[in-house]
């Protein structure tokens, strides 16, 4: 039960974390929301580790920087992704490729097999992403260059999770402080520049991008437990929520509202997801 609780939490803080940064993004650039929210999750995961010091050992703290800053790598992307495009399309292509990685990985590195139904899935997958690609009734487009932001991004998030693999129930935390250590550096690669738009909103993008980076500590932590305790392939089945979560939360945050077509692509994505999931 902590697996399936820990995988359908760590769908939902992804949700806000992206959504939050997009909102940011829009309001400042991508590099302020970069560095905003990786010191702020940085400072909490400082404050948590704290009490645990004695955890700390030099191999976990370096496999969670290597997964930190190759994840880390793909916030920048996602970012902007999500500030330029439909979420009801990016939604849909960050969840369907980073299940996609990690179905492959746990095929390959793991040795579980490969769902009967992968094909079907495949197909019905492929055909929810044309759906989501449709405008919707705001005027955000699913564009190529926002498919290639995305993708990339799911692919750096993957390399993050099967990194994690290496990580045991008891190394959580220490390996989440290396992780953080990543992303920092991440984040000093694409130092903040002068923005006229930062001028024109000075609180607001500071806001999302804090609690953007809260979100995203909170994710990493459930993904960890999730990982832990549940079959790598498995977790797939709750990323299948991930698409229709983060468009909920971007009607309110991002004032999209998707058609009738989009909720469909995300309906058909979210079953490919299941179906891998459970085959």
């Amino acid at each position: 039960m902590i697996g399936e609780i820990s995988s359908f939490s760590n769908a939902l803080a992804n949700g806000f974390t992206n959504t939050l940064g997009g909102k940011s993004t829009q309001q400042s650039s991508w590099r302020n929301t970069l560095r905003g929210s990786t010191t702020i999750a940085f400072a909490l995961i400082c404050v948590v580790i704290a009490f645990d010091l004695s955890s700390l050992t030099l191999r976990v703290v370096v496999i969670g920087l290597l997964a930190g800053f190759v994840g880390g790598l793909g916030l920048p992307l996602i970012y902007q992704a999500f500030s330029v495009s439909s979420v009801s399309f990016v939604g849909p292509v960050v969840a369907l490729v980073q299940s996609f990685n990690l179905i492959l990985f746990a095929v390959i590195v793991k040795n579980e097999e490969l769902s009967i139904l992968f094909p079907i899935a495949a197909a019905l997958g492929a055909a929810g992403l044309y759906l989501c690609s449709r405008q919707g009734v705001s005027s955000q487009k699913a564009t190529f260059s926002a498919f290639f932001l995305t993708a990339s991004a799911a692919t750096f998030f993957s390399g993050f999770s099967f990194i994690m693999t290496l990580i045991e129930n008891n190394e959580i935390l220490p390996a989440l402080f290396g992780a953080r250590i990543g992303v920092l550096l991440v984040s000093f690669l694409f130092p903040p520049k002068s923005d006229k738009k930062v001028f024109t909103k000075p609180v607001g993008w500071r806001k999302f991008a804090l609690l953007s980076g809260t979100c995203e500590i909170i994710a990493n932590l459930f993904f960890m437990l999730a990982i832990n305790n549940l079959e790598l392939s498995k977790v797939g089945i709750f990323m299948a929520s991930a698409p229709a979560l983060s468009v909920l939360i971007a009607i309110k945050l991002l004032h999209q509202k998707p058609s009738l077509v989009n909720w469909a692509g995300i309906a058909a994505t979210s079953g490919a997801l299941a179906l891998i999931a459970v085959g």
